[in-house]
């Protein structure tokens, strides 16, 4: 009873947490907003499931006595609703917990690499075992009803089912493995924040019986999500250009050896006015790994990584021929620190 007690505060915590989540994107998100709509997404699941948690766990405390150890041992009339509801909320679960890891590697696909076919051409292979998982698993909860051979066979099918989602999140850190390899160290996405609480939940859970999946998926999106949002304090709303408070956050991370910019750029508009059109035209002429900073109302430095003057030169080729705009640039000195060049520059 300690262990239902104990699973229906959680699910109760998880569904609290989820609906301030929804509240909070509902409110900062726009409607254009991909990180909001793939986060609304996101809680709208982990909500299903918390739900579907709480009312599992509700329905066990009402009965009182069965708990999930008698399951596969019990057996006459009277526990006829008690199986009834195991079974449906299994299969559920599954299926939702199926759903979730897609969406999940599907987000980090299109987070990452900003490609929503990633996924399907690279992993769709790789999908099928979680599908047919799914569906053995499914099959195998009514037939552990029925005897005892059936009742093994539907721990064979969940622990085949936790060695693919243990497949799955090896997917997601080689993804993530091959970013930073390519692009360096990832801001303002953390995630250990997600992996840590959900698959320790999920471990909990299939190994103990204590309900904890649900809150912890939960708390893994909910920090997933604030680690992503707290870029918005370091950007200008009208332009999406970093404010100069940004430029201690780069500065951190220049001590901890995770930013080192080679070069840099200055464009000057005549008018502030013009600054909101410029930052426009500017963000589709910079590659992704730069950052536009609004050094003041009519100013924007850019730090690169680029060692050399000729593709910052066709850069700003680039950009004055499609606004009216003072331009400079500078290259690091080889005995420079990162600090030392930000600071003469800025």
């Amino acid at each position: 009873m300690t262990k239902l007690y104990i699973s229906f505060a959680a699910d109760i915590i998880a569904i609290v947490l989820i609906i301030c989540q929804l509240v909070h994107i509902k409110k900062h998100s726009d409607e254009k907003e991909a990180i909001g709509r793939y986060f609304g997404r996101f809680s709208g699941i982990v909500l299903f499931i918390s739900v579907l948690h709480l009312l599992k766990t509700y329905a066990d405390l009402s009965m009182g006595v069965i708990t999930q150890e008698d399951f596969g041992k019990l057996s006459g009339s009277e526990e006829a609703l008690w199986y009834w509801i195991q079974i449906a909320a299994g299969i559920i679960d599954i299926f939702l917990s199926t759903v979730f890891l897609y969406m999940w590697i599907s987000f980090l696909s299109w987070y990452l690499y900003q490609d929503k076919d990633f996924i399907r051409r690279k992993f769709w292979a790789g999908f099928a075992p979680l599908i047919i998982t799914a569906a053995v698993s499914c099959v195998s909860i009514p037939m552990a009803l029925r005897s005892q051979w059936g009742f093994w066979f539907f721990i064979a099918a969940i622990c085949v089912a936790f060695v693919v989602r243990v497949f799955y999140f090896w997917i997601a850190f080689r993804l993530l493995r091959d970013y930073k390899i390519q692009n360096g160290y990832l801001r303002f996405f953390n995630p250990y924040a997600f992996f840590v609480p959900v698959a320790l939940s999920w471990l909990i859970q299939d190994f103990s019986n204590w309900g904890v999946g649900a809150l912890g998926t939960t708390i893994g999106v909910v920090l997933l999500y604030i680690s992503i949002i707290e870029k918005r304090q370091y950007m200008e709303p009208e332009t999406g250009l970093y404010n100069m408070d940004f430029v201690g956050y780069l500065q951190e991370l220049a001590d901890k050896n995770k930013y080192a910019p080679q070069s840099a750029m200055i464009f000057t508009l005549d008018a502030s006015k013009d600054m909101i059109a410029f930052s426009e035209i500017l963000k589709k002429q910079l590659p992704t790994d730069c950052e536009p900073i609004a050094r003041s109302s009519h100013e924007v430095v850019v730090f690169t990584k680029v060692r050399e003057r000729g593709p910052l030169a066709m850069v700003v080729e680039d950009v004055k021929a499609l606004s009216e705009v003072g331009v400079d640039y500078t290259l690091k000195k080889k005995d420079e620190t990162t600090k030392a060049f930000m600071g003469r520059v800025l």
